[in-house]
């Protein structure tokens, strides 16, 4: 088995750990609000439009916050 860490490395690992579910949170949102605003915020998008950009809207986000996640994760 490996040295035990210090309490420092314990609360770093920690910290960057809660920064990349932070910014992955973030990111999704953004990427969500990108691809879904148009149906939410203008009028002038109706019906399955609406709902297929919601629904990649959702997929977008749920696809930049995996990429963020693990990519942020594997590093450490």
């Amino acid at each position: 088995m490996g040295a035990s860490r210090s309490q420092a490395q314990k609360d770093e690992s920690t910290v960057e750990s809660m920064y990349v579910a932070v910014s992955a949170v973030i990111l999704a949102g953004a990427a969500f609000a990108l691809v879904a605003g148009p149906a939410l915020v203008l009028d002038a998008v109706h019906g399955d439009a609406r709902r297929v950009l919601i629904i990649c809207g959702k997929g977008a986000g749920a696809g930049v916050f995996l990429a963020r996640l693990i990519s942020g994760l594997w590093r450490r």
